[in-house]
């Protein structure tokens, strides 16, 4: 089983893709998917409270288990004003 990472913005300009797969089992969450990509792209922030993450456009908890062909993303906070 499979799932993809997607890259937007400047995700993308600093990982130099779109997005990449990563091996799963019936057990990974979606906290074993950002430390992997923490772990292959240290030059990301995506540090915890800076970013909202999805699965499938839904907003996902760190706890929630993946299931093959899910679609995750890190979605930067944005603030304005």
């Amino acid at each position: 089983m499979i799932v993809s990472i997607e890259f937007l913005g400047m995700q993308r300009v600093i990982t130099q893709t779109g997005n990449i797969d990563m091996p799963v089992t019936g057990k990974t969450k979606v906290n074993d998917v950002l430390e992997y990509v923490r772990h292959q792209y240290p030059a990301l922030n995506l540090d915890d409270g800076m970013i909202l993450i999805t699965v499938n456009q839904e907003m996902a908890s760190l706890d929630r288990i993946l299931r093959a062909n899910d679609r995750v993303l890190f979605l930067p906070i944005i603030g304005g004003g």
